[in-house]
């Protein structure tokens, strides 16, 4: 939040902005209860590959286990979020992490403008 606050001044001033990353947070009613917006970051097959092969993970992911159980597990939390009316979720592509930043601050400043 000290980034926010520095840029927008008056605008934030006895706010705290706290993001909370990760899909699988979204299966957990209680924290959902906590949130005053949520984000989804979408992104492609592709994309989803692309990136998961830049990591190392301990252990190393097996044969397939991208296209067996992390890609599936992505659509499966996807399809809950967008059937989760209590969330009401706004979608970015993560195609363009830039356009995605932008808009994620947007989001932020009118979500803190409406407090």
């Amino acid at each position: 939040s000290s980034g926010i606050n520095a840029e927008y001044g008056e605008m934030t001033k006895g706010h705290s902005v706290i993001i909370v990353e990760g899909h699988l947070v979204l299966n957990f009613p209680p924290l959902i209860e906590l949130f005053d917006k949520t984000i989804f970051i979408t992104l492609s097959y592709d994309l989803a590959h692309k990136r998961r092969l830049t990591r190392t993970y301990d252990p190393a992911d097996g044969p397939g286990y991208f296209e067996n159980v992390v890609w599936p597990g992505y659509l499966i939390i996807l399809d809950e979020v967008k059937g989760n009316d209590k969330l009401n979720p706004t979608f970015l592509d993560a195609a363009d992490p830039d356009v995605a930043y932008k808009r994620v601050e947007e989001i932020v400043m009118k979500t803190l403008a409406r407090k």
